[in-house]
C-alpha cells in the first residue's frame, strides 16, 4: 500500500520557484507588522479615550510622572538597535552579523533598563487611568520585543555558523540557503524598525502628550 503525500511527488511534478521561499519571507515580515499594529492600536485607543473621558478625574491619581531620562534612554537604545540593523540589512553582501549582535545587546538593554524603571517609579498600575496604560503599554512592549530580538538572534546564530564552516548548507527547498539568509535579514530588519517606530510612538504619547 502505497503512503500518502500532503502534496502531489512525481519527476513530472514542476519544482518550486525559487524565488517564492524569500519571497515569503518578506510577505511574512510585512504581516507581522499588521499584527502588531492591531496590538499596540488598543493602547493608543485605551490612551486616548481615557485621557479624553477622565471620571472623576482619576486620568492621574497623585504625582504620576515616570522618569524622562530612563524614558528616552529606553527609546534611544531601541531607536539605535533598528537603525544600525536596517541599515547592515540594505546592504547586499549578507554579512550583518555584527549589527545583528548590536541590535540584540541594545535591545536587551532596553528591556532590562524598562523593569529597572518600574522599581524606581512613585506610582502603580493603579494610580489612575495614565498608569494603567503606562504600565500595560511598556510591559508588552517589553515582552513583545523579545520575540523580535529572537528572530534577529537566529540571523546572527546563522551568520556565526556560516563564517565558522566556511560555506552554506544545502536546504529541502529550491532556493538557496544564502538567498534564504538575506531575506530572513532584510524581513527581520524590517520588522525590528516597524517595532520601534511603535516604541517612538509610545515614548511620545506616554512621555510628552500624557
Amino acid at each position: 500500500m502505497e503512503a500518502s503525500a500532503s502534496a502531489p511527488v512525481g519527476r513530472h511534478i514542476e519544482p518550486e520557484p525559487p524565488e517564492w521561499q524569500p519571497r515569503a519571507l518578506w510577505v511574512g515580515g510585512r504581516l507581522i507588522c499588521g499584527s502588531i499594529s492591531f496590538f499596540f492600536a488598543s493602547f493608543v485607543f485605551a490612551f486616548f479615550y481615557l485621557k479624553a473621558l477622565d471620571l472623576n478625574h482619576n486620568w492621574k491619581i497623585g504625582n504620576v510622572v515616570p522618569d524622562a531620562g530612563i524614558g528616552i534612554a529606553i527609546a534611544a537604545l531601541y531607536l539605535f538597535s533598528a537603525v544600525v540593523y536596517r541599515l547592515a540589512a540594505r546592504r547586499t553582501t549578507g554579512d550583518s552579523m555584527a549589527a545583528g549582535m548590536i541590535a540584540v545587546f541594545m535591545g536587551l538593554a532596553a528591556v532590562a533598563l524598562q523593569f529597572i524603571q518600574y522599581i524606581v517609579l512613585d506610582f502603580g498600575a493603579a494610580s489612575g487611568g495614565y498608569a494603567a496604560v503606562f504600565f500595560g503599554w511598556t510591559a508588552s512592549y517589553a515582552v513583545v520585543s523579545l520575540m523580535g530580538l529572537y528572530w534577529i538572534q537566529v540571523q546572527v546564530a546563522t551568520l556565526w555558523r556560516v563564517r565558522r564552516e566556511g560555506r552554506m548548507r544545502e536546504t529541502e527547498v529550491p532556493t538557496s540557503e544564502t538567498a534564504l539568509l538575506l531575506a530572513g535579514i532584510e524581513a527581520s530588519s524590517f520588522y525590528w524598525g516597524y517595532f520601534v517606530a511603535i516604541g517612538v510612538l509610545a515614548y511620545i504619547l506616554l512621555y510628552l502628550v500624557g
